[in-house]
């Protein structure tokens, strides 16, 4: 599994913790972050065009509360970034709603529960394991919003003109 990650100066510090947790197991890891300035929107950009364009599996991506990074990284087609803030949410984002990115905020985890929530999003199959629907129904809603996203940006973009 090849994983993207990055963070602004606020999430940096949870990064390189969660970083050297993922490293520790033997993954493949490549950080996008090149120094401590970094604005939480280049990050959320340069890891959801990353996951867009199927470069990696997964993302990680770190600013203050998540939020920021969670935005953009959204923005792209094909990603699905997750705001989490326990290892039940992180989980349930997996099982639920398959998504590629997690989001974390750098003032509101600790790097215990950063850990974690990091384990289980990466351990977490799509689908299975829901008492509150079937592995059939979860698989059809991912396919309708992927089918929607198209239209969705079509509808977006006649919005603006």
């Amino acid at each position: 599994m090849k994983i993207i990650m990055g963070a602004d100066p606020s999430g940096l510090a949870l990064k390189n913790d969660v970083k050297k947790h993922l490293l520790s197991k033997g993954l493949d890891v490549t950080d996008i972050t090149e120094n401590n300035e970094q604005a939480y929107y280049s990050v959320g950009f340069e890891v959801g065009k990353a996951i867009a364009n199927q470069e990696y599996d997964r993302g990680f991506i770190f600013c203050g509360t998540g939020m920021g990074v969670n935005i953009i990284a959204n923005k792209f087609t094909g990603v699905y970034s997750a705001l989490c803030e326990s290892i039940e949410t992180a989980t349930l984002s997996r099982k639920i709603n398959n998504a590629n990115v997690l989001a974390m905020g750098g003032l509101l985890i600790t790097p215990y529960l950063a850990k974690e929530m990091a384990d289980a999003f990466l351990n977490t199959d799509f689908s299975y394991g829901f008492s509150e629907g079937s592995p059939e129904y979860l698989q059809s809603a991912y396919k309708t919003i992927q089918r929607l996203e198209p239209t969705i940006l079509e509808e977006n973009n006649s919005l603006k003109r």
